[in-house]
């Protein structure tokens, strides 16, 4: 009888709760557009981006004529895009992005989609939520780049070479997707890589200009990892994770991946707890 009882009592619990989520789905309002239009600084030194959204679709490309330029398309009204300028130093965010009354939906719409200036250095951070982001930043004169998301699937892509040395590299995402592509392009020193489950990977296609050093931490998740023909990469396995699969020629010793090259060396450290490591060398 108490089972009954206690099963009847979830049961109306769960009507209660479904109803009540029905009640407070979030609220949109007519599609909304700001465009975007940045005036490159008259000074032309090297200028700081902040991009902040609370999760949607986010483009980026290069070839703007300004400083940024495009539109930001959006129907909750608390995702409004304020900017704010100073100097050498523009950010674009949402006012409390996260404060908002009710639960997301198939019917709203959060699209960024910019396009910025490759005519001065750039120290460009994007934060967001749980998003969809395709970042074309070829060419552009990146001097740092900090990405930091949630749950997202994202495409970064470096097609020609950064000309100036990317001194500050970090990637740090949730349970998520990514894809980045040319990452030899980008021309770093040191980048670091954070994310939580999920499948990821980091094609180091592109020339190196100095030697560059990976750091790459996960928990569970799947990781390939790209070495172009003719670059000399050392891989360290340091955690704990032990399928590692090779393609290509590796020289093995110990948890510690080399390939027969020459030059510039770029060296990876794997913390990895569990998953699957891919090691593929394009000869």
């Amino acid at each position: 009888m108490k089972k009954q009882i206690f099963a009847v009592v979830i049961t109306l619990l769960l009507a209660t709760l479904a109803c009540t989520l029905q009640n407070i789905r979030l609220e949109t309002i007519d599609p909304q557009i700001v465009f975007i239009s940045e005036p490159v600084p008259q000074n032309a030194r090297e200028t700081e981006l902040i991009f902040k959204m609370s999760g949607g679709k986010f483009f980026i490309t290069p070839d703007a004529s300004e400083l940024i330029e495009g539109s930001i398309k959006f129907n909750v009204e608390a995702w409004k895009p304020e900017i704010v300028r100073r100097d050498n130093y523009v950010e674009i965010k949402q006012v409390n992005p996260f404060n908002i009354k009710g639960f997301p939906h198939s019917d709203i719409e959060n699209t960024w989609e910019l396009r910025l200036t490759d005519a001065l250095p750039l120290r460009l951070s994007i934060e967001g939520g749980a998003s969809q982001n395709i970042f074309d930043l070829t060419g552009l004169q990146l001097s740092r780049l900090n990405i930091s998301q949630g749950a997202s699937d994202t495409t970064i892509r470096f097609d020609a070479p950064n000309p100036i040395l990317l001194q500050e590299f970090k990637f740090t995402t949730g349970a998520s997707s990514a894809d980045l592509h040319g990452l030899g392009y980008a021309n770093f020193q040191q980048m670091t890589f954070s994310c939580g489950a999920g499948d990821y990977t980091l094609d180091f296609s592109g020339g190196l200009n100095q030697d560059a050093s990976v750091d790459i931490k996960s928990g569970v998740s799947n990781i390939t990892i790209v070495i172009p023909a003719g670059l000399k990469a050392v891989v360290h396995n340091r955690g704990t994770v032990s399928n590692v699969n090779t393609r290509g020629t590796w020289l093995v010793s110990d948890q510690t991946y080399s390939t027969l090259a020459e030059g510039y060396t770029l060296t990876i450290n794997l913390n990895v707890s569990v998953g699957n490591i891919n090691l593929n060398y394009e000869e």
